[in-house]
């Protein structure tokens, strides 16, 4: 019977140190063949679900907050149907305005539901709807700013159609996306006579970068490169390009409150100072200390509301004094 070969020390072999020698280029090779291909499927999956995003459903309505409500349904600049819900100013109470709330990226209208009740107990009217592809608008695609636009100015349209909003002077109030969306839109469409705009990116480009920074720290900006290419598949338009600090200075003479939280992971508290510096109309700053993204409502609600009606108050004139468009 011929004795076991003793195993344990065929690793040091010349002939096995030579092998492994020899192969570890193709492993080295075959290792970031599969790195690649796991950034380039990870990239391209994160792109599609950042341009279709997942929907959120209406887990509230206004009654939830003992606000008399309308549904109501419009279209889009670019024909897309969007739907969303009209409150009314109190009764036996002339309305101030009406204020077009525009939620975040990717919630819904529902998210504005405590700023329409600040809103109406100040005498004003609100329009909250969802931006495509999200709550129960039409579409499945969303440009995460570059098509929203048509969007707010669709609800502005819309508004202009009926008999008990007509003649009311128009401001916006918006979050995150909503707030650029408010910024660019104030831009182009002078209907818009006040806007407040919370934890707005200066550009698109930077919400990428930020929102990847926050995941993955100094690579996040790395990764967000090719995130920005395979988006481009579904929204043909430069991140670069979608940007409310160019805007800015074509805001004037519409009114702009920009608030913005210090511990903000996703938009830094001195990208809302470079807005406020590009302002060439009214703007006026407001900077919270300990507020992260979107959140200055939940951490200072006596002052927020304060500060939001005195600046609508401010700015947006009795409908028999405004302005011609």
């Amino acid at each position: 019977m011929k004795p076991v070969p003793d195993l344990k020390y065929k690793q040091n072999l010349p002939a096995c140190q030579d092998a492994g020698r020899r192969n570890w280029p193709l492993l080295l090779g075959a290792g970031l063949l599969i790195a690649g291909a796991g950034v380039t499927l990870g990239t391209l999956a994160y792109a599609y679900s950042a341009t279709h995003p997942r929907r959120v459903g209406l887990y509230r309505t206004p009654a939830d907050y003992g606000l008399p409500f309308e549904e109501i349904s419009f279209p889009s600049r670019d024909g897309i149907r969007l739907h969303g819900w009209l409150i009314p100013a109190p009764e036996h109470t002339p309305p101030q305005g009406v204020i077009t709330l525009c939620h975040g990226y990717p919630q819904n209208r529902v998210e504005m539901l405590p700023y329409a009740e600040i809103l109406r107990h100040a005498g004003y009217v609100t329009l909250l709807f969802d931006f495509r592809a999200m709550g129960l608008s039409e579409g499945d695609l969303t440009g995460i700013g570059h098509h929203e636009v048509e969007d707010l100015r669709g609800a502005l349209d819309y508004l202009e159609t009926r008999s008990d909003t007509a003649a009311l002077p128009h401001g916006a109030l918006g979050l995150s996306l909503g707030a650029a969306v408010a910024i660019m839109t104030a831009a182009q469409d002078r209907r818009l006579r006040a806007i407040v705009a919370e934890a707005s990116y200066p550009t698109l480009s930077h919400a990428l970068d930020m929102r990847f920074r926050a995941i993955l720290g100094p690579l996040g900006p790395h990764a967000a490169r090719p995130v920005r290419w395979w988006a481009k598949r579904w929204v043909p338009v430069e991140p670069e390009d979608v940007s409310p600090l160019e805007a800015m200075p074509q805001v004037g003479p519409c009114a702009t409150l920009i608030i913005q939280g210090k511990r903000d992971l996703l938009v830094r508290w001195q990208d809302a100072v470079r807005l406020y510096e590009a302002a060439s109309g009214p703007c006026e700053l407001w900077l919270l200390e300990r507020s992260g993204h979107a959140r200055c409502l939940n951490d200072a609600p006596e002052e927020y509301a304060q500060r939001l009606r005195a600046f609508f108050n401010r700015h947006l004139p009795p409908s028999n004094e405004k302005e011609p468009e």
